[in-house]
């Protein structure tokens, strides 16, 4: 029997553990609360829970070394870190984050042990790279090239359970859906490079309509320009990668910036209630009001979103925070995720959608898009961990057996994985739809969209 070792028993964990136990192998969970590996595993007979803390390397080496493959699906900057110690060990390693510097570092010495450390295999990352790469790969073999790809991505309330005015409920980490807003973005539109600092990435915001899902926000996610070279796309004028959100969240968001809601430095909350904070940021008058403060603050009326919203959390009240320090991400987060919250047998939604244009050996051009629409089981499974867990999961078992040839730091843009593994989505509902529509024969020019 197969074993896998799974670090981490979060809120897109279970679809993943159930695929591997349902199969036949053996998967030991392990978490630093050990009730919530304990419940993933369910008293199955191949598996097992542990209370396992990252930061414990002693422990996880000796584990790592017990299985033949680990799921990393603790907080993004442990990866590297677990990612050494499967080399180390000679054991491959799987997990939904993003290739980090330090794990790209260990490229060499992985294909010099025989491993294989996967990355982006989620959803975004993950479906978003195996459904675009389908698109190219068959654009290429009619001949074409790709002039223009587009590619959003977002995880929301279902339509029903879009019940609170941020438009947002948590199907991950709050403290990682903020940090994202913290981030510079960087694409390609025309030939022309474009840098949005973080402070601004919220006014970098277009509307995009998704058949089937909606209207919604849509704005640049970190850097797109990296991805043209991880797809082959060299020579293409425009390259851009964005988020999805309902309306209205990246006013807040910007604003929220703009206060200090999205900073990281700790500060001392001793005694200090949630409108203490508040005021403190915007430098409050002796007497104001916490609202009022914000508002005079963003040169916003107190009826504008971002103020009424901070109201709506409870941020303007004079409740206690109970801690000594902390940073104001976190205050917020921890408010968010108070209030931002799926009831029992409320869905989710995962929307994406690419935008490419090709040109055509005869001189045409193609727009193509591939959309995935991806509501959650009511009283089972997210949409989200579903789509964040069963690529992970099929990508574990094509390793495990032998399907996979590919070694080294590596992401899923390749046919090997791609095919097998979108194939096999199908079959669990997950299904991106393409269209394709002729938009020019007669154009003599293909540098631009």
């Amino acid at each position: 029997m197969k074993k896998v070792l799974v670090l981490g028993a979060g809120m897109v964990a279970r679809p993943l553990v159930r695929y591997l136990l349902e199969r036949g192998f053996g998967v030991t969970q392990g978490d630093i609360a050990p009730e919530r590996a304990s419940a993933m595993i369910d008293g199955h007979p191949h598996g097992r829970s542990l209370a396992v803390d990252v930061c414990d390397t002693a422990a996880v080496a000796s584990l790592v070394a017990e299985h033949d493959l680990t799921v990393s699906l603790a907080p993004p900057p442990f990866h590297p870190a677990v990612a050494r110690l499967c080399v180390e060990a000679g054991r491959h390693l799987a997990t939904a984050s993003y290739v980090a510097p330090e794990m790209a570092s260990l490229d060499a010495a992985a294909r010099g042990r025989d491993v294989l450390l996967l990355n982006e295999i989620g959803v975004d990352p993950g479906i978003d790279h195996m459904s675009a790469m389908r698109v190219i790969d068959g654009v290429r073999a009619r001949g074409g090239r790709i002039l223009s790809f587009r590619s959003y991505c977002g995880g929301l309330p279902a339509p029903e359970a879009n019940d609170n005015p941020f438009g947002y409920k948590f199907s991950w980490a709050p403290r990682g859906v903020l940090m994202a807003g913290r981030n510079d973005a960087h694409y390609l539109v025309d030939g022309a490079r474009v840098t949005v600092p973080g402070a601004r990435l919220f006014r970098d915001m277009r509307l995009l309509h998704v058949e089937g899902a909606g209207d919604f926000e849509a704005y640049p996610n970190r850097d797109s320009i990296s991805y043209i070279d991880i797809y082959g796309l060299q020579g293409i004028r425009t390259m851009l990668r964005g988020t999805l959100r309902n309306p209205g969240w990246c006013d807040c968001l910007h604003n929220y910036g703009r206060l200090g809601l999205l900073g990281i430095e700790p500060v001392d909350l001793a005694g200090a209630t949630s409108a203490d904070l508040l005021r403190r940021l915007a430098g409050a008058a002796p007497g104001e009001a916490a609202d009022a403060a914000v508002a005079r603050c963003l040169g916003l009326c107190r009826d504008a979103l971002p103020v009424a919203n901070l109201r709506w959390l409870g941020l303007c009240d004079e409740t206690p925070l109970g801690r000594e320090r902390g940073c104001p991400l976190d205050v917020l987060g921890d408010a968010m995720l108070a209030k931002l919250v799926y009831a029992p047998g409320e869905r989710d939604l995962l929307v994406m959608k690419h935008e490419f244009t090709a040109a055509l050996p005869d001189g045409g051009r193609e727009s193509i898009t591939s959309s995935l629409v991806a509501y959650g089981e009511p009283g089972g499974d997210s949409a989200m961990a579903r789509t964040v867990s069963l690529p992970l999961a099929v990508a574990v078992r094509l390793v495990l057996e032998g399907g996979i040839a590919a070694r080294g730091v590596a992401r899923p843009v390749t046919a090997e994985f791609y095919r097998p593994i979108l194939d096999e989505l199908e079959g669990h509902g997950i299904v991106c739809q393409e269209k394709t529509e002729l938009i020019d024969r007669n154009t003599g020019d293909e540098g631009g969209e």
